[in-house]
């Protein structure tokens, strides 16, 4: 949309000009016309000056009606442009009001930046995406940076170096905490000559669309994985059955042969450990590629929590951690599986402290939330470790992805598989070299489930 002085300049700058030449040449004629009539100092005099001035006029009545005609011809088309000039003027605000009533219709965040770098107009929809004054005046720049400092940027570089972007994805952080990608595009605004006069700016929250993108990748990687782990457990897991069999049978008959000794039992407590290792990761496998039912039942989120952390107690302390519980008297009851809840528990636990070889504290705290109208309850677990890096996150719920030497990559994929059957998801948030907070986030449990639970 355009501003007054594009607008003048677009529209009356043609009246404008008109109109100064008509008033210049209606001079120049007033002058001609004035030259020809004699000079009157002496009021005594007056009646021979009019005298002399008609016997001109009388003599040369052509120029006379040729100046009468011009002047008259003058002052119509000066009466005309200004007539023009302000029908343009009130077309122009009719079509800025029409123009203002598509904008602030648009679902799209819409601003304008002149070449100086002043926002000049920010739509309804911009102004609530990026909580800013949908009137003016309006932010600069500067007051713009430190809101929203990649769209300041982007701004900057496109009227500086005259290089635009389309669909660029920023991360926002809004007031109400929910974590927002907007999807930016800038162009440059041109006038009817083709030159700059400003930028368009376009801005759309995306994030709903992000998140089932990811989604529906993150669902087809576990189908994949899925049909693989399943081949490859049932494949596995007979011969290891029989292989544990065998070597229970070799320890009690090398017992029975006066064998045993304190480096043979050794040997066999290893064999047994790593085969309790392979039955464990085929059991993963397994529930990755095809998850039990869920026997779902009314209960505190807290209940899960706080058994999980009674069982890595003594674990944490030989190890330097500690566990800071923050959690509400009141309970905050979930429709779940409590074993499955544990498994999450525990797998989230284990994670962040192995992500703290040195030891220091482990943050667990509950609470409620609301959106869309609708009531969650949220589980955070937050560690002081590494943090986890940028271009990782990503991929942390991927099946078989891991950074430790001697992980499976299973422990969050089937965390994740587990609130996704629960209704829920689990939401990662990291601060590289200050730690990583996990958040269940969970339905909380409402009064359909009594009458449809019977509970």
């Amino acid at each position: 949309m355009l501003n007054e002085s594009q607008e003048i300049r677009l529209f009356g700058l043609r009246h404008r000009t008109i109109l100064l030449l008509l008033i210049s040449l209606a001079s120049v004629i007033m002058l001609m016309m004035a030259v020809t009539l004699p000079s009157v100092r002496d009021p005594g005099v007056y009646t021979g000056a009019m005298e002399e001035m008609l016997g001109r006029f009388h003599n040369s009545w052509i120029r006379l009606l040729i100046l009468s005609v011009l002047l008259g011809v003058i002052l119509t088309a000066v009466s005309l442009t200004v007539f023009s000039y302000f029908s343009t003027r009130q077309r122009l605000s009719r079509i800025r009001t029409t123009a203002k009533a598509i904008l602030e219709s648009l679902v799209g965040g819409v601003l304008t930046v002149d070449v100086e770098g002043r926002i000049t107009i920010i739509n309804r929809a911009a102004s609530q995406i990026l909580e800013l004054p949908s009137q003016a005046p309006y932010p600069d720049l500067e007051s713009l940076s430190r809101i929203h400092p990649r769209l300041a940027l982007v701004i900057r570089h496109a009227l500086s170096e005259n290089q635009y972007v389309q669909d660029d994805d920023v991360s926002f952080m809004n007031s109400a905490g929910s974590q927002l990608i907007l999807r930016t595009t800038v162009s440059a605004q041109l006038d009817e000559t083709g030159s700059r006069v400003g930028l368009v700016v376009l801005v759309k929250d995306v994030s709903r669309i992000v998140a089932m993108e990811r989604e529906l990748r993150r669902k087809d990687r576990l189908a994949t994985a899925g049909t693989l782990a399943a081949g490859v457990a049932h494949e596995i897991r007979n011969p290891l059955s029989a292989i544990e069999l065998n070597l229970r049978l070799l320890r009690d008959d090398a017992r029975a042969a006066g064998l045993a000794s304190p480096d043979i039992d050794e040997y066999f407590d290893v064999l047994f450990a790593e085969t309790q290792r392979l039955n464990r990761i085929t059991s993963s496998f397994l529930q990755l590629s095809r998850p039990e039912a869920l026997e779902k039942a009314r209960l505190p989120l807290q209940r899960p929590a706080r058994r999980v952390l009674r069982l890595l107690e003594s674990e944490a302390q030989s190890k330097g951690i500690s566990f800071e519980v923050s959690m509400p008297a009141e309970d905050l009851e979930v429709a779940g599986d409590e074993t499955k809840l544990e498994q999450v528990c525990l797998n989230l636990l284990i994670n962040s402290m192995q992500a703290m070889p040195d030891g220091g504290t482990i943050h667990v705290s509950a609470s409620k939330a609301s959106e869309d109208e609708r009531c969650y309850v949220n589980l955070a677990i937050k560690d002081e470790g590494a943090g986890i890096p940028a271009e990782i996150m990503p991929r942390l719920f991927d099946p078989y992805f891991t950074t430790k030497p001697e992980g499976t990559g299973l422990g969050l994929a089937v965390a994740d598989r587990i609130v996704t059957d629960h209704g829920g998801s689990i939401v990662a948030a990291s601060d590289p070299g200050r730690g990583t907070t996990m958040t269940v986030r969970l339905p909380a449990a409402g009064p359909a489930l009594d009458q449809e639970g019977g509970l």
